[in-house]
């Protein structure tokens, strides 16, 4: 069983380490839903059986350049089948000539699933000036997971924060307590929850790759400032990964995404000009009206301005053929829409479901939600 002490330890090897001019050897390198919908209008001994635990993801912004690992810091795999490499984006604020580092990342490190144990992987970033800054993944080969193997999983669909001593004006359905945000994840961290990778996620769904049955996702559509206000030092404190899927289209986004750069929040796509109306189709989103090359092309625009290319969600949740082509192509992997249900093995990687999480779900309504789901 993994101690909060071992966790700690896992923790703080994951903390961001800048050295003037180091030499590190590396061998490698949708706001909408059911409810009230907004349109566009409007170790080999004992790694048998691990438990799930997880660890820090990196740094806060106070030391520097903020690393953000792909899934879970303590990533889980059945001996046998294929690591899926999640990456680490970086962010340096104090960067004049751009602060997005990523492409510096180098990783070193190798998991061999065919021999069950725990295989250290490291990222090093180097910033314009030479300095460097590195993050640790550990890797545990086991030969199952504490509860059993997923049926199902939950990537979860949230939107606003506020909290009840300042509520907003106009108050729907999107809106959630950061009070119960915090149940949310206090609910998952005293459980030892696994936070999937995109890549893990796609795998999962194309029927490849086993996920522990304890296991969530969560993901936050639009990108407004309440969410960092309101929600950035709690993911912090709880140390929960979330994804932030941004209007790219927005002139703000480029500064927010230095601004509130987070170790615990990835910022995704959620379109550039997309988030539009235009087309009298489904929810009337402009996607229905535009050619595949004019989606590929909005797309790699996003994705230019956020540096990442994991993930999108479809505004309104409009999607379809033309969608699912072009998004293959811009090398997403997965895309999501606004289904009301878990992920299954079989479903579309390009049109994946969320389970939406709405005004008033406070801490039993989410443990309902996010119960495992063994096979």
């Amino acid at each position: 069983m993994v101690t909060k002490a071992m966790k700690a330890l896992v923790g703080a090897v994951a903390i961001l380490a800048i050295c003037a001019v180091a030499l590190v050897a590396c061998s490698l390198s949708a706001s909408e839903q059911t409810g009230n919908p907004r349109s566009p209008e409007d170790a080999a001994n004992n790694a048998s059986q691990l438990p799930i635990s997880q660890a820090a993801n990196g740094p806060s912004t106070d030391e520097g350049v903020i690393m953000t690992l792909g899934g879970s810091a303590d990533t889980y795999v059945l001996t046998g089948e294929e690591y899926l490499e999640a990456g680490c984006h970086a962010i340096d604020p104090d960067a004049q000539n751009g602060s997005n580092i990523t492409d510096s990342v180098q990783v070193g490190g190798t998991v061999d699933t065919a021999v069950p144990g725990d295989y250290q992987i490291t990222y090093t970033a180097t910033t314009e000036n030479g300095e460097v800054a590195t993050a640790q993944r550990t890797v545990h080969v086991v030969d199952s997971f504490e509860g059993g193997k997923a049926a199902s999983i939950p990537v979860f669909m949230y939107h606003y924060l506020y909290h009840p001593d300042d509520p907003p004006a106009n108050i729907d359905a999107n809106y959630l307590s950061v009070l119960d945000l915090e149940e949310h994840l206090k609910y998952l961290t005293e459980n030892d929850y696994y936070y999937p990778s995109y890549q893990e996620i796609r795998a999962f769904a194309e029927g490849t790759h086993s996920l522990p049955a304890k296991c969530a996702t969560l993901t936050f559509d639009d990108g407004e400032w309440n969410v960092y206000t309101r929600g950035g030092d709690l993911f912090r404190q709880y140390q929960v990964p979330a994804t932030m899927f941004l209007i790219c289209e927005n002139a703000d986004i480029p500064e927010l995404i230095v601004s509130q750069a987070n170790p615990y929040i990835t910022f995704q796509s959620h379109t550039y000009k997309m988030h539009n109306g235009g087309s009298g189709i489904g929810r009337g989103g402009l996607i229905h009206a535009m050619t595949q090359q004019e989606i590929v092309d909005d797309i790699v625009t996003a994705q230019e301005i956020l540096g990442t290319t994991e993930a999108v969600a479809y505004p309104f949740g409009d999607n379809n053929e033309d969608a699912w082509a072009a998004l293959e192509d811009a090398n997403t992997q997965c895309a999501f829409t606004i289904e009301n249900r878990r992920i299954k093995p079989g479903d579309n990687p390009m049109a994946l479901p969320r389970v939406r999480i709405s005004n008033g779900n406070g801490g039993q309504t989410f443990a309902a939600l996010v119960a495992a789901d063994p096979a």
